[in-house]
């Protein structure tokens, strides 16, 4: 994703800006300097990546180190959040506004020229001079690459076939084995709950630690956690059976945990066997206060406190699920991510 303003600054410098399949996907590039610069935004982050080859050996290595500490000590004057400067290049984060973010990309070239850095006359794969020959652009994830025709038809090869990796091991995946193996690992995340509140609250409680099953509320998280794990060991594919799965198995699992933990917790604190579960009332009194009325003051209003643990851990258990579901169809969208190789002039 790039916006409109930002679009706009960077045509104005010489930057193109290319839709991609999704709103998502578009990105601006230009050579820069003397260097092939893309430019995205991401996670509110205006992003530069710089492409280079920039191959180990102990000179590199030295001129490495001398760009990172000239740069660490200016990564607050041009509001960088983060930066990277591997073998392919460099990329910046800039949190600040566009005029700033246009002067970071500035710096950077100068700092690339400073410790002379190979530009887009050289291959950032193999490193050879391009010569007469005309360099290719390759384009994937929003970033541009600048290679000979060797090294990009041989990278466009080598993601076509991690694609095909990907699609079949997706497609092994079997999902029936998925759901039963989420169901069973939510059901362990469910038992966690009898465990904390049978064991560990009673004990606490003698300790004065009374709000401590408000805590126990974030095993909610560890439930769809398991529910998504649990799933993804057998099938990677995201799709509605993966997201209506892990959803409801988080969920359901959930209030079935925090449901029993509470039962037993209530049997652990007032001293009664395990054989009183056979009376129908200690299962009722969370879901709605049974206690009779000349007794009432001997008991906490448990079902209050269900009710109010309940809504917690499902909060709990909703947040996870969607972090959970939101990463692996992000991880399937990056598997269908198109390349793109293009003949450039460099001027």
């Amino acid at each position: 994703m790039i916006t409109k303003n930002l679009i706009k600054s960077l045509e104005e410098i010489g930057f193109t800006y290319v839709e991609g399949a999704t709103a998502e996907k578009g990105h601006a590039y230009a050579i820069y300097g003397g260097y092939l610069v893309s430019v995205y935004e991401s996670a509110g982050n205006k992003v530069a990546y710089f492409n280079f080859k920039f191959p180990d050996s102990e000179e590199n290595d030295i001129k490495k180190y001398n760009m990172s500490e000239t740069f660490s000590n200016e990564l607050n004057e041009y509001s960088v959040s983060d930066y990277t400067l591997s073998e392919d290049g460099m990329r910046v984060f800039c949190t600040g506004n566009i005029p700033l973010f246009l002067k970071l990309i500035d710096r950077c070239v100068s700092l690339l020229i400073e410790n002379e850095i190979r530009d887009s006359e050289y291959c950032s794969k193999c490193g050879n001079k391009f010569g007469s020959r005309k360099p290719k652009k390759v384009t994937y994830d929003k970033e541009n690459h600048i290679m000979c025709e060797h090294c990009a038809l041989e990278t466009v090869e080598e993601i076509s076939n991690r694609a095909a990796e990907d699609a079949s091991d997706e497609k092994k995946g079997n999902v029936g084995l998925a759901i039963i193996c989420s169901t069973l690992l939510s059901l362990v995340g469910a038992s966690l709950y009898f465990v904390l509140y049978y064991f560990l609250s009673p004990a606490m409680s003698e300790s004065g630690l009374n709000e401590v099953r408000y805590i126990f509320c974030v095993v909610g998280f560890v439930v769809s956690m398991l529910a998504y794990y649990g799933y993804k060991f057998f099938s990677k594919k995201a799709g509605p059976c993966a997201y209506i799965t892990v959803a409801v198995n988080s969920l359901l699992f959930t209030a079935i945990g925090q449901y029993i933990g509470i039962v037993f917790e209530f049997i652990a604190k007032n001293g009664f066997n395990l054989s009183a579960l056979s009376n129908k009332h200690f299962w009722l009194v969370h879901l709605r206060n049974t206690i009779p009325a000349d007794v009432s003051d001997l008991f906490t209003d448990y079902s209050a406190i269900f009710w109010k643990l309940l809504i917690i851990s499902l909060m709990f258990a909703a947040v996870g699920a969607a972090i959970f579901l939101l990463s692996l169809h992000d991880k399937s969208a990056q598997k269908k991510e198109t390349v793109e190789i293009e003949t450039i002039t460099i001027k």
